[in-house]
């Protein structure tokens, strides 16, 4: 409905004018008339309009059928159909009329009023205007704006939540404060308590940074930081050097830091050489040192040669790696041609040494490629051995694919080293499923270089098989390289295996021996990690083809489901019948649990049925048992029903320790 866009137009002068003024400053809409306290100039042209409009329609305001009974100026002329007729004025007689409507409001009819506009169907009003009323509402009854905001859900409780907090503050700080620690849900406490901190860091921000010490304590991350952080941020808008000095005095930590941050964030994009040159001239701690690699930062986005001006001139060699390791070179590549970045990478060998050097070389490159992909290529082929050299053919195998896949795969195949080609395959599997796995699979499955397949395939499939198992499946089956075929076979089996476990296994019981087995392992143990329990229901529905790597498959569960929750662990160890499979479960769980409970782990190792097994696993839990309790660990082996042999080896560990 047009009337929806004319009220959206319009919200930004009422919330900004009338409904967060003084009520007092309403006295100069009045005409004073105690019937009807009309609005005059534009206001009054506005209301006219709006009822001629009305009129028009067949639906004068005052019949329309709204919430209350009395009064022009009341809830009852709020209606759908007058809101229709407002799309006949312009924007100025919109804003008046609305505010004709709003001003003189009964304060018990707006939970009435909320509903009521909550359920029309346009949600340019379900949200906007019902935040105009919330607004307003907020003013004149704080109190019983939260009550109703309470018995709301989601983005609307939200949205009322921020909105009285922050009206109500305005007004009384304290009480606003207080009702804010009040609230029962954390979540709404911490919104609330940063709704009224920063309503009160508008005009008192020592008041607002000693609400945020109270509330926070030395307990500040998340939410805190970026509250201290907003705070000093406003602050220094209106006074930097205060805010700056403010920030100082804090106890070093996670607010200074923040609100250090947020003091200095315009000054360090302003002048960032200017803030640079304070930080430097202040004792240096944790939160003066975060600040400047903040300003470096901003510093080399800025200008490049200013930049490189202020690390040619830190002499101390850990001060300048400390530089130049915070630096992203590739944000200033979209403003500058070849032959500068090319420059900035010569610089760079001037002032960097060892992995500083060979790290930063990446991001300059990716930015040289981006310039000029031929260019770049021919560069990186030129550079000497090393690290440098492979980061950049990385760096120029993970743009290129960004710009053109089979460019990508063009340049790939003019490395004449295998490990070289690795090295720019290693970013580029992620990056093609990223850009669509269908046409990746295409070039990946037509290449010829099996390095290129073994490399890619699986990352491939794996996202395939996310929404099209059936279709990365046939891919995978097709490729030419036999290990390429394996790997991207066991990232689909890996996904697969969880929507549709019976599926799965009747597949996996078509494979070589050779084949199932393997896969399996893999799919197991990756179902374990997400959902343990479910893995472990459906062991004893191993093909009969997986029989020969059972063992495997149960120490890959074992691990996964160990690592997740060691106690219901144990309990399903428990459960299984003695064999290889429970042997290799047990000797996962002891070399898992030994070092924070040997004691555990000795009892575990003692119930192993494999000789060669069970003297590893004894071994294990004895020596890290006699770091912690040499005597108790003696103990035990004596009175461990083991044979005499078994024990002999154990007791050998303890010799000139007693």
């Amino acid at each position: 409905m047009k009337w929806v866009l004319a009220v959206v137009a319009l919200l930004s002068g009422l919330l900004g004018g009338f409904l967060l003024a003084p009520r007092s400053a309403e006295t100069s809409w009045d005409t004073g008339s105690s019937a009807s306290n009309a609005p005059t100039g534009g206001a009054a042209s506005a209301a006219a309009a709006a009822a001629r409009a009305a009129d028009r329609q067949g639906s004068a305001p005052a019949a329309a059928g709204g919430v209350g009974a009395s009064g022009a100026g009341g809830a009852e002329s709020i209606t759908e159909a007058w809101l229709e007729s407002l799309d006949e004025l312009d924007t100025f007689d919109q804003i008046g009329a609305l505010h004709a409507r709003l001003k003189d409001l009964d304060v018990s009819k707006f939970p009435e009023l909320m509903k009521k506009l909550g359920s029309y169907a346009g949600s340019a009003v379900n949200w906007q205007v019902r935040s105009m009323i919330a607004t307003r509402w907020a003013q004149v009854d704080p109190q019983g704006m939260l009550d109703y905001a309470k018995q709301e859900k989601g983005t609307v409780s939200w949205s009322l939540y921020s909105t009285v907090f922050s009206a109500w503050s305005k007004q009384d700080p304290q009480a606003a404060y207080s009702a804010a620690l009040n609230l029962d849900s954390q979540r709404w406490q911490q919104a609330a308590i940063q709704s009224v901190v920063n309503t009160v860091a508008e005009t008192d921000p020592q008041r607002a940074i000693h609400m945020a010490q109270e509330y926070y304590g030395n307990q500040v991350s998340g939410q805190g930081r970026w509250l201290y952080q907003s705070i000093y941020r406003n602050w220094a808008q209106q006074d930097g050097a205060a805010a700056r000095q403010s920030a100082l005095q804090l106890e070093e930590g996670a607010a200074k830091s923040a609100a250090l941050a947020g003091a200095m964030s315009d000054w360090m994009s302003s002048d960032p050489m200017e803030a640079l040159a304070w930080l430097d001239s202040l004792p240096m701690d944790s939160a003066i040192y975060g600040s400047r690699k903040q300003v470096f930062q901003n510093l080399l986005n800025q200008d490049i040669e200013v930049a490189k001006e202020y690390i040619d001139s830190v002499e101390n060699p850990l001060e300048r790696r400390q530089v130049l390791e915070n630096l992203q070179f590739h944000n200033f590549a979209w403003q500058k041609s070849y032959e500068e970045i090319q420059e900035v990478f010569d610089w760079l060998g001037t002032v960097a040494t060892g992995q500083t050097y060979d790290n930063r070389v990446s991001s300059i490159i990716q930015a040289m490629t981006q310039n000029d992909p031929d260019r770049a290529i021919d560069f990186v082929l030129n550079m000497g051995p090393g690290n440098a050299r492979m980061n950049g053919l990385n760096a120029i195998g993970s743009k290129l694919v960004e710009i053109d896949p089979q460019l990508a795969f063009d340049f790939v195949d003019s490395l004449p080293y295998e490990d070289e080609k690795r090295r720019a395959l290693g970013s580029m599997g992620w990056r093609l499923s990223q850009q669509g796995v269908e046409s990746a699979s295409v070039l990946v499955g037509a290449h010829t270089d099996p390095i290129v397949q073994r490399q890619l395939a699986s990352r491939i499939s794996g996202e395939w098989s996310k929404y099209d198992q059936a279709g990365a499946l046939a891919w995978s089956e097709s490729l030419s390289d036999e290990q390429a075929r394996k790997s991207a076979m066991r990232s689909v089996l890996s996904n697969w295996i969880e929507s549709d476990p019976a599926a799965t296994l009747a597949y996996v019981s078509t494979l070589e021996d050779s084949d199932s087995g393997s896969v399996l392992r893999d799919a197991y143990t990756s179902w374990a990690r997400n959902d343990p329990q479910a893995a472990v229901s459906w062991l004893d529905q191993l093909p009969e083809s997986a029989e020969a790597r059972k063992a495997d498959i149960y120490r890959g569960v074992a691990s996964s489901f160990i690592n997740h929750d060691p106690m219901a662990a144990s309990e399903w160890i428990a459960t299984l019948e003695e064999g290889p499979a429970r042997d290799q479960s047990v000797e996962t769980l002891v070399n898992n649990i030994s070092q924070t409970d040997p004691e555990a782990g000795f009892i575990w190792a003692v119930t192993v049925g494999d000789d060669n097994k069970r003297k590893n696993t004894l071994n294990r839990s004895v020596q890290e048992w006699i770091k912690t309790d040499i005597e108790m660990a003696y103990e035990a082996v004596l009175d461990a029903e083991i044979e005499a042999s078994e024990k002999e080896p154990l007791l050998k560990m303890f010799e000139g320790k007693l």
